[in-house]
């Protein structure tokens, strides 16, 4: 036998209570001596012993009725074993997504679910293969099988449940095809004849359709355990829309936010607030909604110009619902010049246009048609280096590009090699100057992606190139047809370079020799391309491909073409070694922006039978009520188990309080 309640067994310290009454309040008769009353002194003496007896029975009908009293409100149950023996599989999958802290009669969804569990577990007979996970965008399972002893896989499951109750929030989106298909997978490898599987969830219908269905086994048998609630109130931030996550000093933005109400009654004023803070600074904005039932509700702020920095916050609607986790949106946005780009002209020229970087300077100066600034996203700084000559300051540049530079300076090498291990990024073009004595300065920092070779001439026909890493970020945007062919480019000449073993080889010359390469070192990347960028040796700087190529490649050393300074990351993209809770978080080189998913804030619920339909099962019979009435059963579940005997501990304490009153009626002190 088990008890829901155990602590109201306290109460049978109410025990004493009827033996000090009994003791303390009970009649005691004055012995007086009678001569005319010796005959009725016979005749109570013969009756003394049932008198006794009658008393000691009242005694303990009044105990039965105080310990009746104290087990009703503990709540027993019995401890039967539903599923039994080394021949059976049950399979408990437990919906672990954010609309699972909606709360009922002051506990989670999730919680409830956890004891459900528990008690699914308790009512399986020793030997029986548990199988148990937790699913919200993905399925996670509690622990793997150390082996195939049954037993060993019942005895832990208790304990894995239990550690699962005591998780914090729950931010996670909700795929029931994933946990329906790792359910299937898990029954199908099974050799077991009898298999179950338990799904306790809120049936909420936007995780209906994430991932595809596959029908369930024929021989698995699936119980549906609703734990939804109908209709709660719910207001949530759906949406915090920035026109461009990098602005510029002195220019104004705007943040749309949009608020939805998924609850069954109109809202006729909603406080929306959008908090910004940038180094100790901060800046709140305020404003209303009207939410009709189910309806959404746009909310502009509009900023002023905001100083430099990395400005982060979130927008938030300050009402009390029942699902507090999606009432805020975490946003973000960097507020900078644009990056600063040191050329290094390794042959500059006696005119501006017979520089090796102007064609390279004017490429950079220049903006994409379809990037949000109406000006570049690099400023160039060139610098000439004469033969013998030094680097300037780099100052706070993050991007160098060294033009056709020959016999750098040991110092100035290691200069480069130490902003590129603090995250930096270098772009080297090669030229005639480019030999393997001139860089082998480079080559003792650490800076060359190979060994550097002579330079290959064209005979008749020009160089093209033959293939690239197609998932590069540098290059993928080149399998947009948009952008053109890379195989149209044509080269009069490039420097042979054999890659390193801790280089990658990014594009290929026609015949095999790498045009592209990169090397990783510190924080930062190296990018070879083994031609120069002026007319010197082709004429690829007069293609369209030009500029946008010369785009990615910077825009590749300085995180641009990965996602940028701030990323908005979505919950369930999130790898497992980073914190999967929504908020701004600052990774190597840039900062992250993590929200739940906003169809997980909707409430609307499918029914057991539509369910069914969409995973291809049959609901045991008795489980296929409507949605209403299963939700009204999970309602009292929490309250009333299926297994508890408190009616028959009713019906004791009537029993009780009947014969105690009939006997103490009847019993003389």
């Amino acid at each position: 036998m088990g008890w829901v309640q155990i602590g109201m067994l306290s109460g049978l310290a109410a025990l004493a209570i009827p033996i000090i009454v009994h003791l303390v309040f009970g009649r005691r008769a004055r012995r007086v001596e009678l001569g005319t009353l010796r005959f009725l002194k016979i005749v109570l003496m013969q009756n003394i012993r049932r008198k006794k007896l009658k008393r000691w029975l009242l005694l303990a009908l009044r105990m039965a009725c105080v310990a009746l009293l104290a087990f009703l409100f503990a709540r027993p149950y019995l401890l039967a074993r539903e599923t039994g023996g080394e021949d059976s599989l049950v399979i408990l999958v437990l919906d672990r997504s954010a609309s699972m802290e909606l709360k009922h009669n002051g506990r989670r969804l999730f919680d409830t679910a956890i004891r459900q569990a528990h008690q699914i577990v308790a009512q399986c007979a020793e030997g029986t293969q548990i199988e148990a996970a937790w699913f919200d965008h993905a399925v996670h399972p509690l622990g793997a099988k150390e082996d195939s002893n049954p037993a060993q896989s019942y005895s832990s499951a208790a304990d894995r449940l239990k550690a699962l109750g005591s998780s914090g929030p729950l931010y996670g989106a909700t795929d029931y095809g994933a946990a329906m298909a790792w359910a299937r997978d898990v029954a199908a490898q099974s050799k077991f004849r009898h298999k179950e599987l338990h799904l306790l969830t809120d049936l909420q219908r936007s995780g209906l359709d994430r991932t595809a269905a596959s029908p369930l086994p024929d021989d698995l048998v699936v119980h549906l355990v609703d734990l939804g609630r109908a209709y709660p109130e719910n207001v949530a931030v759906i949406a915090a829309a920035l026109p461009k996550l990098v602005a510029r000093p002195g220019e104004a933005m705007s943040v749309s936010v949009t608020v939805r109400n998924t609850g069954p009654f109109a809202r006729e004023t909603v406080p929306v607030v959008l908090r910004l803070e940038q180094s100790g600074r901060r800046q709140e904005f305020r404003s209303q909604a009207r939410l009709e039932a189910g309806g959404t509700a746009p909310v502009r702020f509009d900023l002023p110009a905001l100083a430099e920095g990395l400005w982060q916050g979130f927008a938030a609607a300050e009402v009390e619902d029942d699902l507090p986790f999606d009432n805020r949106r975490h946003v973000a946005f960097l507020v900078a010049p644009p990056i600063k780009v040191i050329l290094v002209d390794g042959s500059p020229g006696t005119l501006p246009v017979t520089a090796e970087t102007y064609f390279l300077e004017t490429a950079i100066g220049l903006a994409e048609s379809n990037k949000s600034f109406p000006g570049s996203p690099f400023t160039a700084t060139v610098v000439p280096l004469a033969p013998g000559g030094n680097l300037p300051d780099l100052g706070n540049a993050s991007l160098v590009v060294l033009a056709n530079v020959g016999d750098l300076s040991a110092g100035d090498a290691r200069r480069l090699a130490d902003l590129v291990r603090q995250g930096g990024g270098l772009l080297i073009f090669t030229g005639e100057n480019v030999r393997t004595e001139s860089c082998r300065t480079l080559a003792a920092a650490g800076l060359c992606a190979g060994q550097i070779g002579p330079i290959v001439r064209a005979d008749s026909l020009p160089w093209r190139l033959e293939s690239w890493d197609r998932q590069h970020p540098g290059f993928r945007p080149f399998d947009d047809p948009q952008y053109g062919d890379l195989r149209r480019l044509t080269f009069q000449a490039y420097t042979r370079i054999q890659p390193a073993e801790d280089a990658k080889v990014l594009a290929r010359f026609r015949g095999g020799d790498p045009a592209a390469l990169e090397k990783r070192l510190g924080s930062g990347k190296v990018l070879w391309f083994a031609a120069s960028c002026d007319l010197d040796w082709g004429d690829w700087p007069r293609s369209r491909l030009y500029v946008p190529m010369v785009h990615q490649l910077l825009g590749y050393l300085a995180g641009l073409t990965e996602g940028g300074p701030v990323r908005n990351v979505p919950l369930e993209e999130v790898g497992e070694a980073k914190e999967a809770v929504p908020g701004v978080f600052a990774r190597q080189g840039f900062s992250e922006v993590i929200n739940t998913d906003p169809r997980e804030s909707e409430t609307e619920r499918c029914t057991p039978e539509l369910f069914a339909a969409r995973f291809h099962f049959t609901l045991p019979s008795g489980e296929d009520a409507s949605s209403s009435e299963q939700a009204a059963r999970a309602a009292v579940s929490d309250q009333v188990r299926p297994d508890e005997i408190w009616h028959w501990v009713i019906l004791g304490l009537l029993g009780c309080l009947l014969l105690e009153s009939f006997l103490g009626n009847r019993t003389v002190a």
